[in-house]
């Protein structure tokens, strides 16, 4: 039988395998690797690792990671909308209802108070459809009367047939 590989002067074994793997410990104390970073980058709310120490949002539980003051901005092809955490916004064609209807007032579809954006004071963003006539949809799927969706970076976020516009949380 040949004697077992050289590495450095030293004879290598191969690690254990199966149970012995968990009952002996390693021949050799495990070094830190020089120059690696030893700074994990976690979620501030799940305390998932992340794996873009830049990310805006948290892949784990959703939420923004940044440590200012999130935003949310939801960009339709007739204006953009930007939302504050803690605000409120009502989505429709009624002025008296929503501060925002000269957005949604070539819209026929668009009820008057059709749904409602917010930002929670976490930096997650949420949309409820407020009984409709022609549906609040995310990514397609159309929301229920009355019921809370979040909303993610990226997702398309629909009014009645026709008006679509685009989540920016940041």
């Amino acid at each position: 039988m040949p004697p077992p590989p050289q590495h450095g002067g030293r004879s290598v074994t191969p690690p254990p395998h199966g149970r012995e793997a968990t009952l002996l410990p390693p021949d050799e104390p495990q070094q830190p690797q020089r120059g690696a970073d030893s700074t994990a980058f976690m979620c501030p709310h799940c305390e998932a690792v992340l794996s873009n120490p830049s990310a805006v949002q948290c892949d784990s539980c959703l939420r923004p990671v940044r440590q200012k003051s999130p935003v949310l901005r939801v960009v339709f092809p007739t204006g953009e909308l930007k939302i504050s955490v803690g605000q409120h916004l009502v989505l429709g064609r009624d002025a008296g209802q929503s501060p925002v209807a000269s957005t949604f007032t070539q819209f026929d579809n668009v009820s008057r108070r059709h749904s409602t954006v917010w930002l929670d004071p976490s930096g997650t963003a949420w949309v409820r459809d407020e009984g409709s006539t022609n549906g609040t949809f995310v990514n397609g799927e159309r929301l229920p009367r009355g019921v809370e969706a979040p909303l993610r970076d990226g997702d398309e976020l629909r009014l009645a047939a026709d008006v679509t516009g685009t989540v920016q949380l940041g």
